[in-house]
């Protein structure tokens, strides 16, 4: 349970019982991703269960409901109406049904209940090839998938990832099995920047220099894809793009914090500035056919792995960067 503060700690709640279509799953591994960690974000839901990569399988099933007793299964936290507007437009994440629907309590518990909606349109049976905490990846891949096919990442794409974290590690595996002809990742830390080139990236580089970076990839940025939420970071992004390129903020932002942008130079390049919010249903079944058949190694992403009694471990070694991504194993 997170009470808010970065105040994390093991409570007792009753069991939740399947409904009519309803699913109950006993958590087996759940990732924590950096929206855990973000107090602006957190905090005015608090008291609240975490955790919406959950992988676990299958313990009771509600009448009519579409997966067996038995299954090990990744579950979507959230699901689209797949009618709406939104919907047929491919804006999934932005489907009022997609902000309402959610697991019961949270990933980061021994049990959760997943609603009706949940089950019938993204619950996903696994393959017995991936283990349950490399397929707690579905979730945050399937993000990336999103992403990269907002911003065009296809064959020949040449893509800068800034920020080589466990998100930037997935881009640059995502970039590359999309048919990218090169990533480069600018990142900070020299440990990551070994991370980024053994994920498949031309170049690791400090600084965010826009000819180096150019020189890395073989001609500018098509696709930039900014994995971090510092304001400085975003705005040594944008030079980044080359001539009708496109700069994507995946991490979002403090609502409020400035970012000092040079739109006028970005103007004449015609730069789009785009977002990405979470991922829907055909975007887990991609990463999931992308984790299985083995272009993304789960390996170099998850690097801690802790049951759930070490759970306030888990959140210091994701908060203080000393992990790359944490998975929690409740069962």
């Amino acid at each position: 349970m997170y009470h808010g503060g970065g105040r994390v700690a093991l409570q007792e709640l009753p069991d939740p019982v399947a409904g009519p279509g309803e699913l109950l799953v006993r958590v087996r591994a759940c990732g924590l991703c950096g929206s855990d960690l973000m107090g602006w974000y957190q905090d005015p839901r608090a008291p609240l269960v975490l955790g919406h990569e959950p992988v676990g399988e299958v313990v009771a099933a509600g009448p009519g409901a579409p997966v067996a007793v038995g299954t090990r299964v990744h579950v979507h936290h959230h699901v689209p109406c797949m009618t709406c507007t939104l919907c047929r437009a491919g804006r999934h994440t932005l489907c009022e049904t997609f902000r309402r629907t959610r697991i019961d309590p949270g990933g980061l518990a021994e049990l959760i209940r997943v609603p009706a909606e949940n089950a019938r349109l993204d619950v996903l049976p696994l393959p017995e090839s991936l283990p349950d905490w490399a397929a707690t990846l579905i979730e945050p891949l399937g993000c990336v998938v999103r992403g990269q096919r907002l911003a065009g990442v296809g064959p020949g794409s040449r893509v800068a990832v800034v920020g080589a974290g466990a998100m930037g590690l997935l881009e640059i595996g995502a970039a590359l099995a999309a048919g990218a002809s090169a990533v480069a990742a600018v990142e900070p830390r020299a440990d990551r920047r070994a991370l980024a080139l053994d994920a498949g990236a031309v170049a690791a580089m400090a600084d965010p220099e826009p000819g180096a970076v150019s020189e890395a990839l073989g001609g500018p940025a098509h696709q930039v894809i900014v994995c971090t939420s510092a304001p400085a970071a975003i705005a040594a992004a944008l030079p980044l793009a080359g001539p009708a390129g496109v700069v994507q903020l995946f991490a979002p932002p403090r609502p409020g914090d400035a970012v000092p942008l040079d739109l006028g130079s970005a103007f004449f390049r015609e730069v789009t500035i785009g977002s990405t919010y979470s991922a829907g249903p055909l975007d887990t079944r991609d990463a999931l056919a992308l984790l299985a058949s083995g272009a993304i190694d789960p390996d170099a992403i998850v690097t801690h792995r802790l049951p759930l009694e070490r759970v306030v471990e888990a959140f210091r070694l994701a908060r203080s960067g000393e992990a790359v991504k944490v998975v929690v194993e409740p069962s």
